[in-house]
């Protein structure tokens, strides 16, 4: 029993690195699928008619709501 305990902290410490390499990987994957979204995104509403700087305030809102940092902030406040 008493090794079992001994051994935790190793296991945690090796499982570490795993870790944070899947979160970084899913991060940059989130990242790329938005950023793309954006794009889509303006580029639907110029094609639709849309002028230029308004689908660009408009774009530029559909990535602040993607924002984890701005998420992140949110749910503290509350």
């Amino acid at each position: 029993m008493a090794r079992d305990r001994d051994s935790l902290p190793v296991v945690l410490v090796a499982a570490i690195p795993v870790v944070a390499i899947r979160l970084s990987v899913g991060f940059l994957r989130f990242q790329a699928r938005r950023r793309r979204g954006v794009q889509r995104f303006r580029e639907t509403l110029m094609q639709s008619g849309m002028p230029r700087e308004q689908a660009a305030r408009l774009a530029q809102d559909y990535h602040d709501a993607g924002s984890l940092r701005k998420v992140l902030r949110a749910a503290r406040a509350t």
